[in-house]
């Protein structure tokens, strides 16, 4: 701009600097440097801000004071307090409630102005609404706190997966070591007695013999079965469901019924996944409920697959805080497990109404996650 087109701040007439003082989105203010901060001067703006009219501002000396939000009244007040003692400059975030009952935050920025000898003569401050702020910098706190909680609770549920896991290993080598290993070390030991005693080898020896290897091959099917049943990924999840029902209903005298509304397969994992998820339920019934009927329903719903396994049992008050039985995976894990792979499981159960333990998995790791009980 060059030196004849340009104008002067301190030329600009009274009506520039009003129009410049009131179209500011702020309230500017000038305040004594007393204990109640006597106001000398307010803006306009402070009715769109808070409410109060520059009259009603001004006439009462302790309107600010009673305005603080109650919670930050006594913090801001000795901060005030601190600055006209120190005479330094003042900034503090704080609270308002409005003369209609809402709350603002207010960012309040106040310099000393001096005369000639140093004296403080007053307090040129302006004060902004910062709520917007505050609340997007509340939200992030929040957002943060989830976060952490999360992260620490998917670190307990890795710590539990992997007990759970060396918990099954355990049972699985003790149970080869106590049963088919034992079986099959005693069938060796006979099998080098009639190899060193060639006469004693009878039809009967033989057939006892072979008796006992059918006994340890049928044991190392049902273990085999528990770890992964091969009709799951022969025949798809409810195939396996209804053998492994079956098997549990022989042992528990149960009456099953197994619903079948699955229009799509989903990928192995996830297969695997809702196997154990139905499979541990069971169990639950079986080991706490005293139940005498067990339905599973596997139902396609959206993208995903939507599992209930209800037992007519005693029932329970759900407490996911339980730790699992060693080897298990327990309620509280089962809804871990379920939203850690992009779904969702819940615990229904009230004492005498028995239980219904249900889930919603997607087919596969990339599908979305629908809301709960949708």
């Amino acid at each position: 701009m060059s030196e004849d087109a340009a104008w002067h701040f301190d030329e600009l007439h009274p009506d520039a600097y009003r129009m410049l003082v009131e179209g500011v989105p702020a309230i500017l203010y000038i305040d004594r440097p007393d204990q109640l901060s006597t106001n000398l001067y307010t803006s306009p703006q402070i009715e769109s801000l808070l409410g109060y009219s520059v009259e009603e501002w001004m006439a009462d000396p302790e309107l600010w004071k009673e305005a603080i939000h109650p919670d930050d009244r006594d913090r801001v007040l000795l901060a005030n307090e601190e600055s006209n003692r120190n005479a330094e400059r003042y900034v503090d975030e704080y609270r308002i409630i409005t003369k209609d009952g809402r709350t603002v935050w207010i960012r309040d920025e106040a310099a000393p102005v001096r005369g000639p000898d140093g004296t403080l003569l007053y307090w040129r401050g302006v004060m902004l609404d910062v709520t917007e702020r505050m609340e997007v910098e509340e939200k992030l706190r929040w957002s943060l706190d989830v976060l952490r909680q999360t992260l620490q609770q998917r670190r307990e549920l890795a710590r539990r997966l992997q007990n759970a896991q060396e918990s099954e290993r355990q049972r699985i080598a003790a149970d080869l070591h106590d049963d088919p290993i034992q079986a099959m070390s005693a069938v060796d030991m006979r099998l080098q007695m009639l190899a060193e005693y060639p006469d004693s080898v009878t039809p009967e020896a033989i057939a006892g013999i072979e008796s006992e290897v059918r006994a340890a091959i049928e044991r190392l099917r049902s273990m085999l079965f528990e770890l992964r049943p091969a009709a799951l990924d022969r025949e798809g999840l409810v195939p396996a469901l209804r053998v492994y029902l079956e098997r549990r209903a022989k042992a528990s005298d149960w009456v099953v019924e197994v619903v079948d509304g699955m229009t799509q397969e989903p990928d192995p994992d996830m297969r695997a996944l809702l196997y154990r998820i139905a499979q541990e339920a069971v169990a639950n019934a079986a080991k706490h409920a005293k139940a005498s009927r067990v339905q599973v329903e596997a139902l396609s719903a959206g993208d995903g697959v939507t599992l209930r396994v209800r037992d007519d049992g005693r029932g329970f008050v759900p407490d996911l805080d339980t730790a699992p039985a060693p080897g298990h995976l327990g309620l509280s894990t089962i809804v871990e497990r379920a939203e850690l792979a992009g779904g969702w499981a819940r615990i229904l159960s009230s004492p005498g109404e028995g239980t219904t333990v249900e889930c919603w998995l997607p087919l596969d790791v990339a599908t979305g996650d629908p809301a709960l009980g949708a």
